[in-house]
């Protein structure tokens, strides 16, 4: 039987300053606001099994959930086998990007047992149809930091360098972009939840995406 790979970023789970930050684009399949963060959370656990199978593969781009417990919670009940490429509001992106072997082990360690099958910085998969595509939390560093708000200059040793591939998937940016191009780099293509009705994205839809791209 054929396993389907979807792509995602950025439920933040149980983050309710999320519904403020995203007011426009975080809302359910009618349009309406969420009138807690538990009903988001929901919402966000039944599109994602709405979509996703149990054989599948889901690459969650981070962002995930802040905190670990919850996340312990939430894990169990969403299809399919689950790659976590940490964010900034993941528990374990300190231990990550720490340096130091043993809390790099130790973040490693949690992701498994929170339920992920792997967990990744930056990790990079072949699409069929569009070559090497990498995965990052973060999109590419801009080109020009100036004048670009506090907020846009954080991580930025974290960004992404530019590697073989023909795609970035990125999150992060939340509903500020689909797609981007910086001059040089390939394209980008933001896979947050805001910017796909709060579901995961097929495979078949990063390819349409990237071919409306060149």
């Amino acid at each position: 039987m054929h396993h389907n790979h979807f792509f995602t970023a950025d439920q933040h789970f149980g983050h309710a300053n999320i519904l403020k930050y995203e007011d426009e684009m975080r809302r359910d399949a009618h349009g309406t606001r969420f009138s807690s963060i538990d009903k988001m959370d929901d919402y966000l656990v039944n599109q994602w099994n709405a979509s996703v199978a149990e054989g599948d593969v889901v690459y969650c781009l981070g962002d995930f959930c802040y905190m670990f417990e919850q996340m312990c919670d939430v894990l169990p009940f969403l299809n399919g086998e689950k790659i976590l490429i940490s964010g900034n509001h993941d528990p374990f992106f300190k231990g990550l990007i720490s340096g130091d072997v043993r809390l790099m082990e130790d973040a490693r360690a949690l992701a498994l047992q929170a339920g992920f099958s792997a967990i990744h910085l930056h990790h990079e998969i072949v699409l069929p149809e569009i070559g090497t595509v990498q995965l990052s939390h973060f999109p590419y560093a801009p080109r020009n930091t100036d004048g670009l708000p506090d907020y846009e200059l954080r991580y930025l040793e974290h960004r992404p360098a530019r590697r073989a591939e023909k795609l970035l998937l990125h999150g992060h940016v939340h509903s500020k972009w689909l797609t981007n191009t910086y001059a040089g780099l390939p394209p980008m293509l933001n896979i947050g939840v805001d910017m796909w009705g709060m579901r995961p994205v097929l495979e078949v839809e990063i390819v349409d995406k990237f071919r409306g791209l060149l």
